[in-house]
C-alpha cells in the first residue's frame, strides 16, 4: 500500500507514553525505559504515530519507522487521521528473526493465520504462501486487546516497493474489531448500511450472495442517501441508542465510508421474482442476525455478550424480511417502510 496523500505521517508527541502506559501510569513513571516483557510493559516513546478509527473504536499505531506509522490508501484512507483518541495502543516494529511463539492454539484458519493464548495474552501469527513456515507478522495483545505489539518480518516486506506498510493489514484489523466488539461494545454484521437524509441508518443483512452489493448499487444515486458499506457494518449497542458505522471492508460494489447513524430498521435480504416486505418475528430475527455476525467462536463469554447485543438490536429496531428482484423499483417499496 502507498502512503495516503490525505493524511500526513506525524511525529509522536515527545511526552506521550506508548502502548499500555496509559493503562498503568504509575508503572510508566517508575520504568519508562525498561525492557519490554509483555504487552502491559511500557515501551520507549516512538518517533511516529498515526490514528485509525473504525466503529468509533480508536487505534493509535506508533513506530520508530515512518513506514509503519503511515496512513494506508484505498478504502482505509478516510478512516485514518493524524490525531485522535486511542482505545487501543499498538507498537509496530521490524524483526529480522521472526518467531512462531508458543501457547494454546485457540483457532487455526487452515494456513493464513492462527490465534494462540500464552501467559494470559493473545498471539496472532500470519503466514503467506511465499514465506512458507516463517510468519511474516506476529501480533501480541493483552487480555483486553487494548495494548499490542506487532512485529513484521523485514525481509518479507522489503520486497514491496511501497513507502508505507500497514501493520494491521487485513485480516488483523478486522480480527481486533471482532474481539473488541465482543467485550460488550456491539457486533460486526454482514450487511449493507444506508443513511437517509435525516441521518437514520438502515441495515440490509445477508450472507455471501444474498444481494448486499446489489441493493447498495440500487441506493447509490438516490437523493439524500449515503452508503456506509456494501458488505460489513458495525452495530454499537453500548449506548443509549444503537448506532451503525461504516467499515473499510467493502464488497463487490467497493462502497465504504467512515459515517454513522442511529439504527432505524433491519432488513434481511432474500432473492425473489417480486418485491415484498414482511415483518420478522423477534426470535427469528435474532437467529438471522446471529448467522450474519462475526464472532470469536472459541470464546463462550464473547459469544454470550454478542448474543446480548443482538437481542438488544431486535428489541429496539423493527426487523423485516425483504424479498426483492434486482430492480430499481424495490427502492420505492422500501421507502414506504422507512418513513
Amino acid at each position: 500500500m502507498k502512503r495516503s496523500s490525505g493524511v500526513a505521517r506525524r511525529r509522536a508527541s515527545p511526552g506521550r507514553l506508548s502502548t499500555a502506559a496509559i493503562l498503568r501510569l504509575p508503572a510508566a513513571r517508575r520504568g519508562r525505559n525498561r525492557v519490554r516483557r509483555g504487552t502491559d510493559e511500557v515501551l520507549a516513546g516512538a518517533a511516529y504515530e498515526i490514528f485509525l478509527s473504525i466503529g468509533d473504536i480508536g487505534f493509535r499505531i506508533a513506530s520508530d519507522d515512518c513506514r509503519l506509522a503511515s496512513a494506508a490508501d484505498g478504502p482505509l484512507e478516510p478512516f485514518f487521521a493524524d490525531h485522535g483518541g486511542a482505545d487501543v495502543e499498538i507498537q509496530a516494529r521490524w524483526t529480522d528473526t521472526p518467531v512462531e511463539g508458543g501457547g494454546r492454539v485457540l483457532f487455526d484458519s487452515g494456513g493464513a493465520w492462527r490465534l494462540l493464548q500464552s501467559d494470559g495474552e493473545f498471539l496472532f501469527t500470519f503466514r503467506s504462501s511465499l514465506g512458507g513456515a516463517v510468519p511474516y507478522k506476529t501480533a501480541r495483545f493483552n487480555p483486553t486487546f487494548t495494548a499490542g505489539d506487532v512485529q513484521l518480518y523485514r525481509r518479507h516486506f522489503d520486497q514491496q516497493s511501497s513507502d508505507a506498510v500497514y501493520p494491521l493489514e487485513y485480516p488483523l484489523d478486522e480480527l481486533l474489531m471482532i474481539h473488541l466488539l465482543s467485550q460488550g461494545r456491539g457486533v460486526e454484521i454482514h450487511g449493507c448500511g444506508v443513511l437517509d437524509s435525516a441521518g437514520r441508518a438502515y441495515v440490509f443483512a445477508g450472507q455471501s450472495g444474498a444481494g448486499k452489493s446489489t441493493i447498495a448499487r440500487l441506493w447509490v444515486n438516490q437523493p439524500g442517501v449515503r452508503l456506509l458499506s456494501d458488505e460489513r457494518v458495525v452495530l454499537r449497542t453500548d449506548r443509549d441508542r444503537i448506532a451503525v458505522f461504516g467499515t473499510p471492508w467493502h464488497g463487490e460494489a467497493g462502497l465504504a465510508a467512515p459515517l454513522s447513524g442511529e439504527l432505524a430498521a433491519v432488513f434481511f435480504l432474500n432473492h425473489a421474482a417480486a418485491h415484498a416486505v414482511v415483518p420478522t418475528g423477534r426470535s427469528r430475527a435474532t437467529a438471522k442476525l446471529f448467522a450474519c455476525s462475526f464472532l470469536p467462536f472459541y470464546s463462550a463469554e464473547g459469544i454470550d455478550r454478542t448474543m446480548t447485543a443482538l437481542e438488544r438490536v431486535t428489541r429496539d429496531a423493527p426487523c423485516y424480511d425483504l424479498w426483492f428482484a434486482p430492480e430499481g423499483s424495490v427502492i420505492d417499496v422500501l421507502i414506504g417502510h422507512m418513513r
